[in-house]
């Protein structure tokens, strides 16, 4: 028996972007307005992007590449020109047909890498086409066609047979279907949970990973070790980790890096970084996290990875750190892990162009296209990052949510207001705060969760 608990709307700003179902159009249709060409923070490659719908104006053009992806440096607008399509690996399509149309190109040439490129479209919200470069079919990485980012769900089941009796309702195994969740210690997340709607609430694709073990490790007769090691990988099997780092549970493409079925001893395979971050020597709060009460007592405030005995798994990492030869002082410097997530939480605001915030008949403008999270907030509140412990700020005003499965809504609606497919996320009841003449609030708007296209200072009329 199966039963679903929705996670409250309110604690749902996705941290995906998926966003397809536009129209496929012919780029050669409608002259570019512009382009921007820039290089994507997320895949470190050359992207360029052309501005085609008629609501792109100069202004908005200029505001948009100066933060083509999250994270990204500005780009360099170039007006009434066209992208080179002399050699792509494929376009994607953003609202197509429509005002707000844009076209991302993927430059690139036979042999480069394909994987990955539908995810990126799908983040930036369009519909990627591949060029024959990438064999003319959509890459098959394993990963469901795009959409927006679902709330997640809390999914309880009965235990496997010969299995003990569950902590939730009747004896129930209850765990959310979620990248940082977590069900109950013992069990495998994969009998509980599906990764379905897990691989889309990060970035996914598929990389080798080479554990080099050599057969005389001295941790292969260490029975201390091997004890530790051994509950380590079943805290990981735990986790919604193995939905991109085990070999039985990762998409068709394959595992993302390190994988707990690696020949050898896989912890191996976990790059200087990434063992890092898993110790807790580089900040990875960006990614979110569960309260331990709610996520079957697994705890990430300290780790990187949830655990159920923070000192235990820290003790455990940081061995492995030091049998490198490595310490706290050698990552001092790195950057919190999360990329545009990380950025996203340290955006220091400027003040809104001209024409953007909410006007004196408390309409609210933004630039950048369709949204599907609207913000008012204090100007000291922190930004919105991902659910489910850091999509509600303090010193939220209003907070609007667009369902899933409805259009985004355009700038120009009334504060306050819920358009149809819309709700109201916060306040939880009564209307909107209301705002006070002359003082400065922060205006937070997002395509879809950690895609911000306006954020911004403006003085209430």
């Amino acid at each position: 028996m199966k039963t679903l608990q929705t996670l409250p709307l309110v604690f749902l700003v996705s941290l995906t972007l998926f966003g397809c179902g536009a129209p496929k159009a012919d780029p050669t249709a409608t002259v570019a307005l512009a382009r921007c060409v820039y290089v994507n923070a997320f895949s470190d490659n050359l992207e360029c992007k052309e501005y085609l719908g008629s609501d792109w104006t100069p202004e908005a053009i200029g505001a948009d590449c100066a933060s083509p992806v999250p994270g990204s440096d500005p780009g360099v607008v170039e007006m009434d020109l066209a992208c080179d399509r002399a050699q792509i690996l494929g376009e994607c399509f953003i609202d197509a047909g429509t005002v707000e149309s844009a076209t991302i190109v993927f430059p690139g040439r036979e042999g480069d890498s394909c994987n990955g490129l539908r995810t990126g479209c799908n983040f930036a919200g369009g519909d990627y086409v591949p060029a024959s470069a990438c064999g003319g079919e959509d890459p098959d990485n394993g990963v469901p066609a795009g959409q927006t980012f679902r709330p997640f769900e809390q999914v309880c089941m009965d235990p496997l047979p010969g299995e003990p009796v569950g902590a939730g309702p009747s004896g129930q195994v209850c765990t959310w279907e979620a990248i940082s969740a977590s069900t109950e210690e013992g069990r495998k997340y994969t009998d509980y949970a599906s990764c379905d709607q897990v691989v889309q609430q990060r970035p996914y694709w598929a990389a080798e990973s080479r554990t080099n073990t050599p057969q005389d490790d001295p941790r292969y007769s260490d029975d201390q070790w091997k004890s530790e090691f051994e509950w380590v990988t079943k805290q990981v099997e735990s986790s919604a980790c193995v939905c991109c780092h085990s070999a039985e549970a990762a998409p068709d493409a394959g595992p993302s890096g390190w994988y707990i079925e690696a020949e050898g001893i896989w912890i191996d395979g976990v790059d200087n970084d990434g063992l890092a971050m898993l110790a807790g020597w580089i900040d990875s709060t960006a990614f979110g996290a569960f309260d331990p009460e709610d996520n079957n007592n697994f705890d990430r405030s300290l780790t990187g990875l949830g655990t159920t005995d923070p000192l235990r798994m820290t003790s455990f990492l940081e061995g492995e750190l030091g049998r490198r030869g490595l310490s706290p002082d050698d990552f001092a410097a790195s950057e919190a892990f999360g990329g545009p997530l990380a950025d996203q939480l340290t955006y220091v605001p400027e003040a809104c162009p001209d024409g953007i915030g909410i006007s004196r008949g408390d309409i609210v403008s933004w630039a950048g296209g369709g949204a599907r999270y609207v913000y008012v907030l204090e100007t000291w509140s922190d930004n919105p990052g991902v659910p489910p412990n850091l999509d509600l700020p303090f010193g939220t005003h209003w907070r609007l949510d667009v369902h899933p499965d409805a259009d985004p809504i355009s700038s120009g609606l009334r504060y306050g207001a819920t358009p149809e497919g819309s709700v109201q996320a916060w306040p939880p009841q009564g209307g909107a705060d209301m705002l006070i003449s002359g003082r400065d609030y922060y205006l937070y708007v997002l395509r879809d969760v950690y895609q911000p296209i306006t954020r911004c200072i403006f003085t209430a009329q």
